[in-house]
């Protein structure tokens, strides 16, 4: 099981206040579509504006990242500007 942990925005928008949840995959997008049948709309809201660390390495392109040896997945407001 990898914990996936959500920001307070998500969490109160689709998973009840619930900011860690658990879930099985080997690939984060596998994650976050089973995430999004128990929770619909999860996966649209996490692929607008948020940032993943896995571990504590921070991904920006994470739709298609392998989760080798990976425990936690935290999603984080990705910070743009130039």
């Amino acid at each position: 099981m990898i914990k996936i942990v959500i920001p307070s925005q998500i969490a109160c928008n689709y998973t009840d206040g619930v900011h860690e949840l658990n879930a099985k995959g080997d690939k984060l997008d596998q994650i976050i579509s089973s995430l999004d049948e128990q929770y619909p709309g999860i996966k649209n809201a996490l692929s607008e504006g948020f940032a993943c660390a896995l571990e504590n390495e921070i991904i920006h392109d994470w739709f298609d990242e392998e989760l080798n040896n990976v425990r936690t997945v935290r999603f984080i407001p990705a910070i743009e500007g130039g």
